[in-house]
């Protein structure tokens, strides 16, 4: 059965979390993030490579040594650790997951949070600021913002703040006041005797 996205991150935040401490310690927060980063490129760029990473059917040992003799010297002793205890583990296919999980430790430990604002047309400068700072106001964090654009939102913005989601948009207003609507078409008519 395949993992979703979140059971995906869940299970590479085991890894990151370790990762990153090795690379706290060695002052290599950057650079391990930029390894990370080149695995998976060349993972989406080399399909081949991708396969070797992530099939099921590959032999765990021949996958360990494969990616002793690609790696060793071309990444970090600690990347190069990590991607081998995930392999033991059955999770060499959680590279991507693994930059991720990373991003966000590190995002966290730079008072950051990852932010991604959706509106129905592209704000201006002037909004794009309202909005960067209601989200560090909201958070308490500096944000890094993805900006989106939806035009089915009709109007306003959501808001979605590491786990939180702020949803103004004319869309979803326009169905809070369709269900309130129907509810109150659902229930029955009250009589009043005079």
């Amino acid at each position: 059965m395949a993992e979703s996205l979140d059971q995906k991150l869940a299970l590479a935040d085991v890894y990151a979390a370790a990762l990153f401490d090795i690379a706290r310690e060695h002052n290599a927060i950057a650079s391990t993030r930029e390894e990370l980063q080149g695995l998976v490129s060349v993972e989406k760029s080399d399909p081949a490579f991708g396969a070797f990473m992530s099939s099921p059917a590959q032999d765990t040992e021949l996958r360990e040594r494969g990616l002793e003799k690609i790696l060793r010297g071309k990444v970090s002793d600690h990347v190069l650790n990590a991607l081998l205890v995930m392999n033991r583990n059955g999770r060499s296919g959680l590279t991507e997951a693994l930059l991720n999980a990373y991003d966000q430790r590190a995002r966290a430990h730079a008072g950051e949070v990852e932010v991604v604002v959706t509106s129905a047309v592209t704000l201006d400068d002037a909004e794009r600021s309202r909005v960067s700072d209601t989200a560090a106001t909201l958070s308490g964090r500096k944000p890094v913002i993805e900006w989106r654009v939806d035009e089915s939102l009709l109007g306003g913005l959501i808001l979605q703040i590491g786990d939180v989601r702020y949803d103004n948009s004319a869309r979803s207003q326009i169905e809070a006041c369709r269900d309130r609507l129907m509810g109150r078409s659902e229930r029955p008519l009250e009589v009043v005797e005079k």
